[in-house]
């Protein structure tokens, strides 16, 4: 007695398996303009004329919540400071701080962030029980968009005060198997380096605001020290590409 196997609805699952899971992993990130007002400021200052930098507080809402400032958040955002190179030296709230004595800057940042996942949460409920996410994986376009609005204050040691600000936003795009939580981090980490990189520009073109005034020996070279902003990332950046197999012949 002869028994028929249906091989051919197998082999479609297989290959639509395969396809899926091989064109359905491409990710990427696009960000928007920058808010920048003017091209990046590099600017010459007197070694001796900088003084130190205090990060006092970052405030952050998410979605109109407030939250935690998280330590890498924070981490980034003394660092991004740092890199201008304006200030002698920078302290953070908690730490050790400058001598009250001596002349610096108080910095006070908020951070107001804005999420929408848009339908990627509804449409991996509505696939992820059905055989057919498979075929439907390559052609199932999701996204996550990240917004930041940020608010810069610096204090000057006699108590003047100048406020800035900057915006920025993005979107991780990717297919129903491309997504990832890394993507989504890295899409958070640029757009903050977007913002940030717009404040501290605004910062380096008041950089005579911030430098105190001290008199030099007669006849003793003035040292300087170049200051600017780290670039911002370009806009599109691919993670990663679409993988494609190919059946041995």
């Amino acid at each position: 007695m002869m028994v028929k196997t249906h091989s051919r609805p197998l082999i479609g699952c297989v290959l639509a398996l395969t396809l899926g899971l091989g064109t359905g992993c491409s990710h990427w990130i696009e960000l928007a303009a920058s808010t920048e007002a003017a091209p990046p400021t590099d600017a010459t200052v007197a070694t001796d004329a900088r003084v130190p930098l205090l990060l006092e507080t970052v405030r952050v809402t998410h979605n109109g919540s407030s939250i935690a400032p998280p330590a890498l958040l924070e981490r980034q955002v003394l660092g991004a400071i740092e890199a201008t190179r304006l200030f002698s030296r920078h302290y953070q709230s908690g730490h050790t701080q400058p001598d009250a004595s001596q002349a610096h800057v108080t910095v006070r940042l908020s951070i107001d962030n804005v999420v929408e996942p848009h339908a990627g949460q509804a449409a991996w409920r509505g696939f992820v029980i059905s055989a057919s996410m498979f075929t439907l994986a390559p052609f199932i376009s999701l996204n996550y968009d990240y917004a930041s609005n940020m608010s810069l204050e610096i204090e000057r040691w006699d108590g003047q005060i100048k406020r800035y600000n900057a915006a920025s936003n993005g979107s991780a795009r990717y297919n129903l198997f491309g997504a990832n939580p890394e993507v989504i981090e890295q899409l958070k980490g640029q757009v903050t380096e977007a913002c940030l990189s717009s404040l501290l520009n605004q910062v380096i073109q008041d950089s005579p605001f911030y430098l105190a005034s001290k008199e030099q020996p007669l006849g003793s070279p003035i040292r300087t020290v170049s200051v600017g902003v780290r670039r911002s990332p370009s806009r599109a950046i691919p993670v990663s590409q679409p993988i494609v197999e190919t059946s041995p012949q």
